[in-house]
């Protein structure tokens, strides 16, 4: 009987290959927690914002609690298979991932949300960005409190249900920039506002329906929270009261570039030992 397969690797048992799983497991892990930027959601704005951030050179880590992209299946009106995007930056952005455009409004065309999200994370993956999913945030590392805080990294843990969940140590994740882009759970800021209410940092949560004003404020508001930390995409809408958008991704991909833009100048900032306008 012929085998797909070369004949010499069948002298491999079970245990030379689990053995080869947890030697390259460790070596990918020992790359993946000192990173320049987290970024935390695995959405239309994190998987954005880390393309654009591994194209300029950052090493880059995205964590995600599901075990499947943060928006597949997600962003649609009602679980139907569509998703709306504004002409102007967004589509330009869309162009270069290649991702097809289907006629809609006039200024604003259909696209597949799931294949939307797959080809910006294959852009990402492919600029050298590293993805690991069924991880959640446990916890944020910090130095200094007050107006020395600065958010430094964060600690993981897996996101699957355990009986024991107490005795599971969360392992530590180092970066330069961590990056909220957790869409309505803002889980990152909110972590930071529990353990640090010396800040004075509130997340009311986001304000009701009104897509055009939602879709501006998400975009204009992006940005740092406190040195180290970044928010982006509907994080922004619930840490600052935002109005909801629905089904329009043309927001969530231009935040993604903003706070790539921003974080990026300002690490460089840092690397030089100046100070960014961001």
């Amino acid at each position: 009987m012929t085998t797909p397969f070369p004949e010499a690797i069948t002298r491999y048992n079970e245990g030379d290959l689990a053995k080869l799983i947890v030697k390259k497991s460790m070596e990918r892990l020992s790359e993946i927690v000192d990173v320049d930027v987290l970024v935390v959601g695995a959405g239309f704005t994190g998987l954005t914002a880390a393309w654009l951030l591994a194209l300029n050179k950052f090493k880059v880590l995205i964590v995600d609690e599901s075990l499947r992209l943060a928006g597949m299946g997600g962003s649609t009106p009602i679980v139907l298979p569509v998703a709306l995007i504004e002409e102007g930056e967004a589509v330009e952005i869309a162009k270069d991932t290649g991702i097809r455009l289907y006629s809609g409004l006039s200024g604003i065309y259909v696209v597949d949300p799931s294949e939307a999200l797959l080809k910006i994370c294959v852009k990402a993956l492919d600029a050298g960005a590293n993805l690991w999913l069924g991880i959640k945030i446990e916890d944020v590392i910090t130095r200094g409190r007050g107006d020395e805080l600065r958010v430094t990294g964060a600690l993981v843990n897996t996101a699957l249900p355990l009986d024991d969940r107490e005795g599971t140590n969360p392992l530590y994740i180092w970066a330069r920039a961590v990056i909220d882009a957790t869409d309505y759970e803002c889980c990152v800021v909110r972590t930071l506002v529990k353990k640090h209410p010396e800040i004075k940092l509130e997340v009311p949560g986001a304000s009701s329906g009104n897509v055009w004003v939602g879709e501006k404020e998400i975009i204009e508001k992006t940005g740092m929270v406190v040195p180290g930390l970044y928010v982006a995409g509907l994080s922004v809408a619930e840490l600052y009261n935002a109005n909801r958008v629905g089904p329009l991704i043309g927001g969530l991909i231009i935040s993604g570039r903003k706070v790539a833009v921003q974080v990026a100048s300002d690490l460089r900032a840092e690397a030089l030992g100046t100070t960014s306008t961001g």
